[in-house]
């Protein structure tokens, strides 16, 4: 990479503070002086203060992602070295300056050009030389495997926060669109619709009759480096289309995008020629540049290092000669052997001896990248250590590896320490370790290429494990360690660009899981079998002592029991949510496991089984009962899945009545499954719970009773005029006979001598009554008629099942 510098550009004279302050008499005195139709936004503060206040709360925008970024921990760490790049960069600032009436220049320029070949130390350069000038109306750099830079989610967000800051004007009209657009900024909402509604119309209704010292500046630039290295590509292409369109309709907009990114079908099938200006930096890449980037580097290294200075001149123009030719006009090249050279190692040579081997290196990033590599491989842990970095969802610093890993700090640093010139390795152990190019993650990813060196996709289960590990009760001192709260909320409200292991485990194990149980043919059932066995064996482990609750659980609650949501709640009121059956048995278990825990086992069994809302409840058993050492007979759980059940349903309870009532859409959710699974649960657990008497000490808990949110009421009113519903309300009713077959069997019933087999269907429901109203079927027992409740049922049977009430 360049290093860091500025460059002189060409620079227009700014107007003086006095010049500016004359307001309208600034052109008092022009002759033959004219503005046609010109759009100005009035001063410009690049300050944050400028915008409003909360806008940095209600945007919360990716702090690393902008020109001002760390670069060292927030890659890509390049600027163009003094000297170099100056024809492309008279194109880029000559497009820029000009006029937005002009007919013969777009509003977009598309930089594109190889790996390497220096396209973001030219955005970078570009980027800072308008900040200067206070054109500059935001930046954004993607790149690949940093998180939320390599996504969309957050992308309008931050260009929207810098807008603000650029031109404050637009600020008003951004925060008022987040406030009348519900879930604007919402991951799943659509980047166009976030585009629109925090970039494009605020710039559209910002105040532009406000003449003044802008008007001389020219159009204000945004800058978006490395759109190739976004992962949503669908979303990109959206994007490209939606900016032309809004350039097209709007041609006097005084504003420019730059764009720079290597050749993708995405994103240059979007370009129009005739709106976008091309640059091939292929055509402006001279040997003349790296000549003087190689020279500019060798210099600087010759005043900090004393072998250097005593050797004399070097490199001799011959060899400085020989590296430019090698590099084949490579930027990155050029950087990356300059640092093979000259960074210091453990290898006891010296840089003069190390540039021979430098000529010998295969010309291109791989080979270079395998000779590097090629230092640290005889070292323990070399392998998890490099995989792990080059799969990582976001970088993490040497005491997070350590962490997630389970490998002490001085074998990771003793790896790194001979990798400075591929990887940006801190002098501490807490700033992320960074790739210096995006092409070294897709170097390892690559087996082709790296060979020996490829980071495996199976890689990601060692990850994912490690991140459930972190997250299990044995490790809450890790959590605990971390300054972060533990929300992703909370985590983005700080320095996104800095993760503990803890934060780290937490947002990314899905990720690395869903990433190894993809590749997972749908139709191996063998393989999700046993991937499945390995899962739950971990989870004994990392998550006891919940695992076998949690799981019993999963097993035995069958999803296919709930009916539609439009069932269960009103379909204008609320969203789907497509993970509804793992959320609802994480509130279920909540009593009884602490949800951080049940959440990532339960949605890990789903992810690996592709299960809910499908049943495969004979293969889980199967499973079950193949786990080694073994589980407890699956069934003993039914009476534990019979108390929450009840716990879930009732809110209170006493002899008169069971009172339930429940407002949000997932306790909602929750209660109409327990109460469909609650008369299934009871049969199991009547026949197979050992005789005795108990006490039942469920204590009286404050009821939901909320108006007329009466999820009973709802589901009942469905199955009776529902046709669909049919057989959702037949099984229902079979489910309450067996129970009741069952309950008739213990000793406290046996003096009613009373038939299951008469009971029937009942619409016994009330909107406003916030107690459950069942049916009451008719038990006859000769001459004696009786009439009995589920309630009834459950109270009998609260004397043998107490001790798990």
């Amino acid at each position: 990479m360049e290093q860091e510098t500025h460059t002189s550009l060409p620079m227009h004279r700014s107007p003086s503070p006095q010049e500016a302050s004359q307001g309208t008499d600034f052109f008092r005195g022009a002759q033959n002086f004219s503005i046609d139709n010109q759009y100005n936004i009035g001063e410009q503060h690049i300050s944050i203060k400028s915008a409003n206040p909360g806008l940095l709360d209600i945007l919360n925008p990716i702090p690393d992602a902008s020109y001002t970024r760390n670069r060292k921990t927030s890659p890509p760490d390049s600027s163009c070295l003094p000297g170099t790049r100056q024809d492309v960069l008279q194109k880029v600032t000559s497009w820029a300056d000009s006029s937005v009436l002009s007919k013969n220049k777009g509003h977009v320029m598309w930089l594109y050009g190889y790996v390497g070949c220096g396209k973001s130390a030219i955005a970078q350069e570009v980027a800072e030389h308008y900040a200067r000038k206070k054109r500059l109306a935001a930046s954004f750099f993607f790149f690949r495997g940093s998180g939320d830079r390599n996504r969309t989610g957050r992308f309008a967000p931050t260009i929207a926060h810098q807008l603000a800051g650029a031109i404050p004007s637009t600020s008003r009209f951004i925060e008022t669109n987040v406030k009348a657009h519900a879930g604007l900024l919402e991951p799943r909402t659509s980047l166009s619709a976030q585009f629109q509604h925090l970039v494009y119309d605020p710039i559209k209704s910002a105040k532009w009759d406000l003449l003044g010292t802008n008007v001389l500046r020219g159009p204000y630039l945004i800058v978006i480096d490395g759109l190739d290295e976004c992962e949503d590509r669908d979303e990109i292409a959206s994007f490209i289309h939606q900016m032309l369109a809004f350039f097209k309709d709007n041609p006097r907009i005084p504003l420019r995008v730059l764009i720079t990114s290597r050749v993708e079908e995405h994103i240059r099938t979007r370009l129009d020629p005739g709106q976008v200006e091309f640059v091939n930096l292929v055509d402006h890449t001279t040997l003349h540049d790296i000549r003087t980037a190689f020279h500019a580097h060798f210099t600087f290294a010759a005043k900090y290092n004393r072998t250097i200075q005593c050797y004399g001149e070097w490199p001799t123009p011959s060899d400085l000669e020989k590296l430019v030719v090698h590099t084949g006009c490579s930027f990155i090249f050029m950087s990356t052997l300059a640092k093979f050279i000259l960074e210091p190692s453990d290898d006891g040579l010296t840089p003069m001896d190390r540039l021979p081997f430098a000529l010998n290196i295969n010309p291109g990033l791989d080979g270079l990248y395998g000779q590097t590599l090629s230092r640290a491989e005889h070292l323990p842990h070399f392998s998890h250590i490099i995989w792990t970095i080059a799969l990582l969802g976001t970088p993490l610093s040497i005491q997070a590896l350590s962490d997630l890993l389970g490998i002490r700090i001085f074998e990771i640093v003793e790896i790194l320490v001979h990798l400075h010139a591929i990887l940006q390795v801190p002098g501490d152990d807490t700033t992320p370790v960074t790739m210096c190019h995006s092409s070294l993650h897709d170097f390892l990813t690559s087996p082709s290429r790296s060979g020996r060196y490829h980071a495996p996709a199976p890689h990601h289960k060692r990850l994912a494990y490690a991140c459930m590990r972190i997250l299990g009760p044995a490790h809450e001192y890790i959590r605990k360690q971390s300054p972060s709260p533990g929300s992703t909320e909370d985590i983005h409200a700080q320095d996104t660009s800095i993760y503990s292991a803890a934060d780290y485990a937490e947002i990314f194990w899905e990720f690395h899981w869903r990433a190894f149980t993809g590749d997972i043919a749908l139709d191996n059932k063998d393989m999700r079998r046993n991937e499945t066995i390995c899962l739950i064996s971990y989870f004994r482990q990392a998550h006891y002592p919940y695992c076998e609750l949690v799981f019993a659980t999963y097993i035995l609650m069958n999803p296919e029991l709930l009916p539609p949501m439009g069932a269960i709640y009103p379909a204008s009121r609320n969203k789907v949510d497509p993970e509804v059956h793992d959320h609802t048995l994480v509130e279920i278990l909540q009593e009884n496991v602490p949800p951080a825990y049940s959440k990532v086992m339960i949605q890990a069994i789903s992810i690996v089984r592709c299960r809910r809302p499908h049943f495969d409840g004979e293969e889980l058993q199967y499973i079950w009962g193949n786990i080694t050492p073994p589980l407890p007979d699956l069934f003993n759980y039914y009476s534990d899945l019979l108390a929450m059940c009840v716990k879930n349903v009732f809110a209170s309870i006493c002899w008169e009545s069971f009172t339930c009532n429940i407002t949000s859409f997932r306790s909602r959710t929750s209660f109409v499954w327990c109460l469909l699974s609650l008369p299934q649960h009871l049969t199991e657990a009547i026949q197979r719970e050992a005789s005795g008497q108990h006490s039942w000490p469920l204590k009286y808990q404050q009821s939901f009773e909320t108006g007329n949110s009466n999820a009973l009421y709802q589901v009942m009113h469905c199955f009776d005029t529902v046709e669909a519903l049919k057989p959702n309300k037949d099984g229902f009713i079979q489910s309450v006979r067996s129970a009741l077959q069952a309950a008739a069997e213990i000793t406290t019933l046996q003096e009613h001598r009373a038939s299951a087999q008469s009971w029937k269907w009942a619409a016994g429901y009330s909107s406003t009554d916030s107690r459950i109203f069942w049916s009451r079927p008719e038990f006859h027992s000769g001459t004696q008629t009786l009439s009995i409740e589920l309630r009834d049922v459950l109270f009998v049977s609260r004397q043998r099942f107490a001790t798990r009430m």
